[in-house]
């Protein structure tokens, strides 16, 4: 299959500067924190007025082009631009790629998503803190070209599989939407406590609230370490990014057992707080941005680990964080201070039964999940490499 530099298939993109515009009026604003980097799409564009715009606020945008964001390649945020974002300005932070008639866009939606592209830019990348590649490195990129009816075809195979992506994530969210439910539903609004179950303090309900260890994990070890990134912003324990320990170097007092809470005290301000309980059985420790919180007996932590995700808990959080080193922090004996009410305990019990209901469907959609992201994966390998057959479309849909 052919290879030719990107930049010989797309068009040069028209700029503007809003400061030297005589319009007064707001305009649509796509920066790079507009990305929604799971999706790849544009979630959060901005509306700003041309005498407040930033400096980066530049290129004009049509329905259409792909987005790709020049810094931080291995985080890959790319997009493409819907039809109701036409004429939107993007920041100079993306190269914007306008197809041509020989390339397709949805194609090369594909190809700048693909692991191929990700590791070619990630490799060309400079800078330690801010690592970066330019709009030259992107255009100068090579890509597969097999004719353009190729090109929509394996993109309708691509699209096919990536929309079973999405709404098994999006499934997955609406199980998130259903846990907070419940807990409202059984416990009411945490701020009103309406059914006026008595009043305590987060040290009432547990045992025990500990730091993480100070050790340094690696590559190496026999022993998994939780981290802060380990820990979702929906209140899950991701396990597919994990460093190790010796397992010898880590006291009882590092070790995470099923139903404990792990709290991230220190973290962004919108992300200080997140919490989720641990549901397994396999021998983990956790690091020292985390705080493991240990129930007593007369509490289940199913309750307390939704009451820690819920908004108005979120809200409290953030409003009490510290700033630490551009960080927001949350203390140990700070968390423990926080008012909660203590429903009766059978009635925390039923909570959690249904609780397990949730995860074990949810179980079901994470596995499915994981399938298609693997087939996802392999198919963007065999169509970049001429190796997506006729049938392939039919064997996915």
């Amino acid at each position: 299959m052919r290879l030719r530099p990107i930049g010989e298939l797309t068009e040069k993109i028209s700029t503007w500067n809003p400061e030297r515009s005589d319009s007064a009026d707001d305009f649509t604003y796509i920066d790079l924190s507009s990305i929604d980097q799971l999706n790849k799409k544009i979630a959060n564009p901005q509306l700003v007025s041309s005498k407040s715009a930033p400096s980066r606020a530049r290129q004009l945008v049509r329905g259409g082009d792909i987005l790709v964001s020049t810094v931080r390649p291995n985080l890959n945020g790319v997009a493409a631009v819907p039809s109701a974002l036409d004429g939107a300005t993007a920041s100079t932070g993306f190269t914007v790629l306008r197809s041509t008639e020989e390339l397709e866009s949805a194609y090369l939606y594909h190809w700048v998503r693909s692991p191929l592209f990700i590791s070619e830019m990630t490799r060309q990348a400079t800078g330690q803190s801010y690592p970066a590649v330019s709009d030259r490195i992107v255009k100068g990129s090579l890509i597969p070209t097999p004719s353009v009816s190729e090109q929509r075809r394996i993109a309708r195979v691509l699209d096919t599989v990536d929309a079973l992506r999405a709404r098994r994530r999006e499934a997955l969210s609406l199980l998130d939407d259903l846990a907070q439910s419940i807990f409202l539903e059984m416990f009411g609004d945490p701020a009103r406590n309406p059914n006026e179950w008595p009043m305590r303090k987060i040290a009432d309900l547990i045992s025990s609230a500990s730091y993480g260890t100070s050790e340094k994990a690696s590559e190496a070890g026999d022993i998994p370490v939780l981290r802060m990134g380990n820990i979702t912003a929906s209140g899950q324990i991701d396990l597919g990014d994990l460093k190790f320990m010796d397992r010898a170097r880590v006291p009882e007092k590092h070790l995470v057992r099923r139903g404990d809470i792990l709290f991230n005290r220190t973290n962004s301000a919108e992300l200080v707080g997140k919490s989720a309980i641990y549901r397994g059985s396999g021998e983990l420790a956790y690091a020292g941005y985390l705080v493991r919180v240990r129930m007593n007996e007369a509490n289940d932590p199913e309750y307390l680990a939704a009451f820690l995700n819920a908004r108005y808990t979120k809200r409290v959080l953030r409003g009490m964080c510290k700033s630490i080193v551009g960080m927001a922090n949350i203390n140990a004996r700070e968390l423990q201070d926080i008012d909660i009410a203590e429903p009766p305990l059978d009635l925390q019990i039923e909570f959690a039964k249904r609780i397990r209901a949730i995860e074990s469907l949810r179980g079901v959609h994470w596995r499915h999940l994981a399938e298609l992201d693997a087939l996802f994966v392999s198919l963007q390998s065999r169509a970049f490499r001429g190796e997506l057959w006729q049938g392939s479309a039919m064997s996915v849909a």
